[in-house]
Order: C-alpha cells, then structure tokens, then sequence
C-alpha cells in the first residue's frame, strides 16, 4: 500500500520539473513532537536508511540532519529531494532540563574515553587512523579527527555496545553543553527557513496547539508563502485529540498521523505531494 502511494507521490512532483529539479523539504517543530522518528520513516520509505537518533529528552536532534539525493523519478526524468530533520524549537533552552535524564546509549551523548579499547581501535581502522598506543592517546587522536555526529555513526554502524553508560546521569557540564548545542541548533533551524521549499509541521496531538513556537512558526512559513501541512503525531495515545489541531489552525491541511506506529503515513505522503 505504502509502495503504491510512493508511486502517486513520485507522479506528482513530477509536475514540479518545469520550476525546480531540487526540492528541500523542512520537518519542523517543538522538541518531542516526533520529528525524526518521522523523518527515518520517511528516509526508510526511499532509501532504506535511517536519518538519526530518537530519543525521549528534548533537544536530542540539536544540529540539522540531512538526507541530500533522494531521487524520485518520473518518465525519464528525476527530482531530487533533499530532507532536513530540523532541531526542536522553543522559547527558551535551560539546561537544567538535561539533568533529569541519563545519557543516551546510541552514541548521542558518548564521549570517546567511555569506550573500550577495543571499540576505539575498530572506529580509528574506519577512519584510517593509527590503532596503536594507550588508550588515551588513541582517544586524543580520534577526538581530533572524528566529530560527535560520526562517532553516533559508528556505534550504530559497528553495533558497539555502550551499556557500561546506560543509567548514568547527565553531568552539569554535559548539561551545558547540550543546552549550549540546542540553542545553535535553534538558530540554524530559524535561518534555514529562507531556503527550504516545503514544510511539514510535526505538532503533538495529545496536547494543546497554540503554543507560542506554533503560532510564531506558522506566521513565520506564511509570510514567506512556502507550502505547509501539519502532521497531528501520536494519535496511538489515549489522550490524541487531533481535531484540536484541525480546529486552531483550518487553514492548513492537517494529517492526523502516528510517526511511531507507521500509521496514516500514506495519506501524509499524498498531502504533501498535493500541496508541495
């Protein structure tokens, strides 16, 4: 069923040829509201990989995922999309908020010295690096070469195991830093407004819509006239009340959607192909 929307969806923005041939597509939205678990379905859909890591603290995206050359074909000529997994937006960012959760065991939250020798060796072998000396000179040497989004890449593509830090709580200075990276992040996603072509809206349906973020970010889409629709998430919960959604803002499409459970994600797909 999804494979044959894909197709319709493929027909579609075959209209788009004449205008543009790289089409950026922006998933925007609150932290939590499921924006990258909707991205790596969407990224799964058409091209069987995954865009990052999801997790329950707020702000675990805090820089712009990219999955560039997504080719959608149509006769014999082919669009290229390029999707943009965007960091949480909100008001303010207090890192006392990150202190309530422990760190990550994908990677997100790993520093180098966590790992074992072992595992360091196999990451420095991938990225050609000298494998020798203790472990802290093997350490000093990746930290200067590898940044933290590749080395999540690696414990994924690996499959290191990090339990020894399943459980640990996040430092004050971690803590920091992460909220240090989401304000960036925020800054970015904000600016990357000016050079995406559509948007999708991730708002979460178990809770109220017209939030500050919401409405500042529709305003702001608006006035810019770029392409919206609203994906109402988590409707797999109890307390899901999409019709709020559809209610606070009936002048955009809105798909009610459960990004986790893969649910309704074809009628999504077709939105956003109708108002691309």
């Amino acid at each position: 069923m999804v494979r044959k929307l894909i197709k319709k969806l493929r027909g579609a923005f075959s209209r788009l040829f004449g205008r543009k041939r790289v089409i950026r597509l922006g998933i925007y939205g609150e932290p939590n509201t499921g924006k990258t678990t909707l991205a790596n379905k969407i990224s799964m859909d058409w091209l069987g990989k995954e865009v990052g890591t999801v997790s329950e603290m707020p702000h675990e995206t805090r820089t712009i995922q990219k999955v560039e050359h997504i080719e959608v074909k149509a006769g014999s000529k082919t669009l290229v999309m390029n999707l943009l997994d965007m960091p949480g937006l909100s008001t303010q960012v207090d890192f006392k908020d990150f202190t309530k959760f422990k760190q990550s065991s994908t990677g997100g939250d790993i520093d180098f010295k966590d790992l074992k020798v072992s595992d360091l060796k196999r990451i420095a072998e991938e990225e050609d690096l000298s494998k020798t000396g203790k472990k802290a000179t093997i350490v000093k040497r990746l930290e200067a070469k590898v940044s933290k989004k590749k080395l999540q890449t690696h414990i994924k593509e690996l499959k290191i195991k990090v339990s020894s830090k399943k459980g640990k709580k996040i430092t004050k200075v971690s803590a920091k830093r992460i909220a240090e990276e989401a304000t960036k992040g925020i800054v970015e996603a904000i600016k990357w407004l000016d050079n995406v072509d559509s948007v999708i809206v991730m708002m979460d349906s178990t809770k109220d819509p017209m939030t500050q973020v919401n409405i500042m970010l529709l305003g702001n889409l608006e006035a810019k006239k770029i392409p919206i629709v609203i994906a109402a998430n988590k409707i797999d919960a109890k307390s899901s009340k999409p019709n709020n959604i559809m209610s606070a803002f009936p002048q955009h499409p809105v798909v009610p959607i459960s990004a986790k459970e893969v649910r309704n994600l074809e009628n999504l797909y077709k939105t956003i192909a109708e108002n691309v």
